[in-house]
């Protein structure tokens, strides 16, 4: 087989199964590329020029996602959705690619170095991946949560780590499958940095094994239940149509199916309600009258009462908001959503003002609840309050856009040691325990009344991640700028 031809084919394989590990509209998702994927990527990388091997796979990624991703969101204008989704795929390209630039110009330098040249490009894929986590337009980290993949020993793995663990584990598999590669996977070259990585993937899994087999399951539980409202023609309101024209419910309507569904779910003795992100919008001037009916409703049912709703003010911009309330029908939470969706005056950004960056929680019967909104769990560092207050269950409701296809956010409740409600309008609504074993599930499309139970522990668990954060990940920041360093030194 020639050079050229290889080339092609690792070009070929590396950037089409890439497209298969994203959320896509076009091809399926297909978790297990994630692992493979970046084997071939980085060896079509590593075998070219340097400069040949840059541009062509900056080419690479900027295809393989703009394929991938292509009308992934469905704007009314096809103008803007054009110009939209080919600035988002473009820049989730680039960051993509930060880290194989990186491993192209430092390998060369430590290639003979053995286990210290394998760990070149999980560090530089941590590093860079969390640093884009921190802020800005990629949601957080719901991005890369793509790594978190495998079973459910496995992904204990976050309760020390968080998802910087996977992301640093999968890389450098790939890593240590090309060092293998360009030893002719001949053992008595590979065997020191193999061994070492194949003990470490051993000790997580047993690690696993330990945890779940040794956390106490004998938490009394409590029955929750998220709620969404299906809409009566079955098709969704867009997300975007509510922000650009500013929608409201009509008023007497909604609340009717609110109270409605609350009183279901209380007399099928659900102790919690929790309603989905966006259950009723109203006008500013209308939120008095709405808090009343909210309080009133929960006091009627003896029950605490999760609603999120939203207003639009005459002027200027609203709020996005999610209230707890207790039997007595005292607003125990007022929250206001601080992670919006959207860029400047694109999106949620452009209606809705930021909420402070304090997670909120109520002591209750049931075990301290604590609220967030949406994507305000794609923010580790801001939802690790959570943990830091000890909450024991976290409400999130939630509205998808494009529709969800699988649970989202799930390592957040292995990480931070508390279940998790995720009441979802337009995706899939779930409950989730410390461990990451999801008690229950529904999709928006395949329900009756939109109505799920589940049993919640109302007790949650203390994780080293809760203490030790994003540690690792800044620990791989420092790695990077250190092989960057080592490399100046070696040249010279």
């Amino acid at each position: 087989m020639s050079k050229k031809f290889s080339s092609v084919v690792l070009f070929l394989l590396g950037f089409t199964l890439l497209m298969f590990t994203r959320r896509s509209e076009i091809v399926p998702t297909i978790p297990i590329t994630i692992l493979i994927a970046p084997i071939f990527i980085l060896r079509f990388i590593r075998t070219q020029s340097t400069k040949k091997g840059l541009i062509l796979t900056f080419i690479g990624f900027l295809l393989s996602m703009n394929i991938a991703l292509w009308g992934l969101f469905d704007l009314s204008d096809t103008s803007t959705m054009l110009i939209f989704d080919l600035l988002r795929s473009s820049l989730i390209a680039i960051f993509y690619y930060l880290p194989y630039l990186a491993d192209r110009l430092l390998y060369p330098k430590y290639k003979d170095q053995s286990i210290l040249s394998t760990l070149i490009f999980p560090v530089a894929v941590t590093a860079v991946f969390f640093l884009f986590s921190l802020e800005g337009p990629l949601d957080g980290d719901v991005a890369k949560d793509i790594f978190a993949y495998g079973p459910l020993i496995f992904k204990q793995l976050a309760s020390i780590f968080g998802l910087w663990g996977f992301v640093f584990i999968f890389s450098w598999l790939a890593s240590i499958v090309n060092y293998a590669w360009e030893n002719n996977f001949t053992w008595i070259r590979i065997k020191k940095a193999s061994i070492l990585f194949l003990s470490v993937l051993f000790i997580v899994l047993i690690f696993g094994i330990v945890k779940i087999a040794t956390t106490d399951s004998n938490f009394d539980t409590v029955k929750v239940a998220a709620i969404i409202l299906i809409p009566e023609n079955g098709k969704p309101v867009s997300m975007e149509i509510i922000q650009k024209e500013k929608l409201t419910s009509p008023f007497e309507e909604t609340i009717y199916k609110i109270e409605s569904l609350t009183k279901e779910a209380v007399s099928n003795n659900a102790k919690i309600v929790s309603f989905q992100e966006f259950a009723i919008l109203i006008k500013k001037e209308d939120e008095s009258r709405l808090m009343e009916q909210f309080k009133r409703i929960a006091m009627e049912n003896s029950v605490y009462l999760s609603v999120a709703y939203a207003y639009f003010p005459n002027e200027g911009k609203g709020e996005n908001k999610h209230l707890f309330i207790n039997p007595e029908g005292e607003i125990a939470i007022d929250y206001t959503k601080r992670y919006l969706l959207g860029i400047g005056e694109f999106g949620e950004t452009g209606v809705f003002k930021k909420g402070s960056e304090i997670i909120q929680t109520a002591d209750t019967p049931y075990g301290r609840i604590g609220v967030s909104i949406c994507r305000d769990m794609s923010f580790q560092k801001y939802i690790k309050q959570a943990a830091e207050k000890d909450v024991d269950i976290m409400l999130s409701p939630s509205y998808d856009w494009p529709k969800g296809i699988k649970p989202s956010y799930t390592l957040r409740a292995i990480e931070n040691g508390f279940s998790f409600v995720r009441p979802t309008y337009n995706g899939i609504t779930y409950a989730e325990d410390y461990n990451g074993n999801i008690l229950a599930q529904m999709d928006s499309d395949i329900t009756e009344d939109g109505i799920m139970y589940a049993d919640i522990p109302i007790k949650g668990i203390k994780t080293i991640h809760s203490i030790i954060g994003n540690l690792v990940a800044w620990v791989c920041v420092l790695g990077l700028l250190g092989f960057i360093v080592g490399k100046r030194r070696i040249k010279h």
